[in-house]
């Protein structure tokens, strides 16, 4: 069974772990407010990721900035290749 990771965070450490452990092939699954957008990785240029949805209700490419967008984090879900999963809640800066 892959190892599943469960850590809160606040947002700027959420945006630092995108920038650097998120890569090509990945599957992310982000909560943006009440938006849910879950894809694949296509892309990850210092934290702006293109993500391929390929939901029910949405199909396409979408990018986002998400360090623009951190203040309404409220959880990520990275999924690796090798089946690692890592799950971030956000919290409120200290």
């Amino acid at each position: 069974m892959a190892e599943v990771k469960n850590v809160c965070a606040t947002c700027d450490e959420i945006c630092e772990y995108i920038e650097n452990e998120v890569k090509t092939g990945d599957t992310v699954r982000l909560s943006l407010g009440r938006c849910y957008i879950p894809g694949k990785v296509v892309t990850n240029n210092e934290g702006v990721i293109q993500i391929k949805i390929d939901s029910d209700m949405i199909k396409g490419l979408t990018t986002i900035d998400v360090a623009k967008m951190k203040d309404f984090l409220v959880e990520v879900e990275h999924e690796c290749p090798d089946g690692a999963c890592c799950i971030m809640e956000a919290k409120d800066d200290d």
